[in-house]
């Protein structure tokens, strides 16, 4: 038994650790990369459950403003339909989803002038997905600043915060 322990911690070392599943989250979702789609904050966010600033919004999709941000105008764009992930969002959702993301992502760079936008789309726990309805997080970064280390423990941005930071890549919109 004292010979199998090293093996089982090189093992346990392996095995990548679970990401976070948002609060909010239906309690027996399934992670993976496939299941049912489950109630989530984002489902609830779409019915009118939970408040989100919004910032961009059409038939098909909802930008708002991520409250656990990793920069200062985080934004995740969803789709309004139920999809999990990559896997199952039909191509043309998804192409329109890609020219939307494309268009905030120029507003953020007029608004907020950042020397990059890091673009992050995850699928299955494994991968760091950790709200199970497909998004895009639009995310600028600046040189300077290091991407913040969030988790859902940590208290939301301030509303007030969010709203200006929208306001002024609404406004960036064209």
């Amino acid at each position: 038994m004292r010979a199998l322990l090293p093996l089982l911690a090189l093992v346990a070392a392996a095995v990548p650790a679970s990401a976070e599943v948002a609060p909010g989250s239906a309690k027996d979702i399934a992670t993976g990369l496939t299941g049912a789609y489950a109630d989530n904050p984002f489902a609830k966010i779409l019915a009118g459950r939970l408040p989100a600033t919004r910032v961009y919004e059409d038939r098909t999709v909802l930008a708002f403003m991520n409250i656990h941000p990793l920069a200062n105008g985080d934004l995740l764009v969803i789709p309004k339909g139920h999809y999990r992930n990559l896997i199952d969002i039909p191509r043309p959702v998804l192409d329109h989803l890609i020219d939307v993301t494309q268009r905030l992502a120029r507003a953020q760079m007029r608004a907020l002038h950042p020397d990059g936008i890091f673009i992050r789309q995850n699928n299955g726990e494994a991968a760091g997905q950790t709200v199970f309805h497909f998004h895009m997080h639009v995310t600028p970064q600046w040189k300077a600043i290091p991407l913040a280390q969030t988790s859902y423990r940590q208290p939301p941005a301030d509303p007030k915060q969010l709203a200006a930071i929208a306001a002024r890549i609404r406004a960036a919109l064209r």
